[in-house]
């Protein structure tokens, strides 16, 4: 157990799974719950990107983080996808810059966003593809004052990097400042045999932390451990951010909320 490393400033959550009519009201909230940032869910720019320039400034709780909100795929066997997603990455660069965000999570390649994509066992090529297209990414990213993170993600939701072993493996040969990984506890427990073990050997390009339950809802209620992972980073040294990144919520977020926080303090400091 290491004592020296509280979870203190450093646990976030999703901003569309906040109640309120307003951003400001989300995050007010956000922060009434005991959480010291937002992550900002790209899918949603449309929805919530301009109010958020707007009011950035005023928040009671940064912004620290975007996921998602680019086009396509970096790994489509398409070379025109390829380059607007390129292109849709630097735009969404210059979004998170405007937020004050520190880094962008990018799952590869996602089904659903992706009819046309590389048969399963292709998995040089796409490591291929990322590897070639990554460091000049890492550079653009740099230029703002960003990270760019590779996300795995369960084979439910896509064909390609499931494993935080092989993410690391991809960034291992990039090897540039600005590229890491974002680990996911709930994808975990579907594709690692050892979700510690597996931490344990890409620690040193994770960067940045999702957590959910076993069902998707904010941690607490449910069945997941944390406290092996928990116990591996601390261990690390690590000191980013751990985001609350769940879909739904168990009950009320006012009353939900602040458990899951203090929940999630309490499993490190015990970790």
């Amino acid at each position: 157990m290491n004592e020296e490393q509280p979870l203190e400033n450093r646990v976030t959550i999703r901003l569309e799974v906040l109640p309120g009519n307003t951003v400001p009201e989300k995050v007010a909230l956000a922060a009434e719950c005991g959480f010291d940032g937002i992550a900002f869910p790209g899918r949603f720019r449309d929805r919530f990107g301009d109010e958020t320039i707007s009011v950035v400034n005023d928040l009671p709780i940064p912004v620290q983080t975007v996921s998602l909100g680019f086009e396509g795929s970096l790994c489509s066997p398409d070379s025109m996808l390829r380059q607007r997603c390129r292109e849709s990455l630097e735009e969404l660069f210059d979004f998170a810059q405007a937020i004050g965000a520190r880094s962008i999570n990018m799952p590869p390649v996602l089904i659903e966003d992706n009819p046309e994509r590389y048969p399963t066992d292709a998995i040089q090529q796409q490591d291929d593809l990322l590897i070639s297209q990554l460091p000049e990414l890492g550079d653009r990213a740099g230029e703002r004052g960003l990270d760019l993170l590779i996300e795995p993600v369960n084979r439910k939701e896509t064909d390609y990097l499931h494993s935080v072993v092989h993410a690391a493996k991809v960034c291992e040969q990039v090897n540039h400042p600005r590229i890491g990984l974002t680990p996911d506890f709930f994808h975990m427990q579907f594709e690692e045999d050892d979700m510690a073990e597996a931490l344990r050997e890409a620690m040193p390009w994770v960067r940045h932390i999702h957590t959910a339950e076993h069902n998707r809802v904010e941690p607490g209620p449910g069945e997941l451990d944390f406290r092996p992972g928990f116990a591996v980073l601390k261990q690390a040294g690590y000191a980013g951010l751990i985001e609350v990144e769940c879909r739904n919520l168990s009950g009320p977020a006012e009353k939900v909320l602040p458990l899951s926080a203090k929940y999630l303090r309490r499993e490190w400091a015990e970790s």
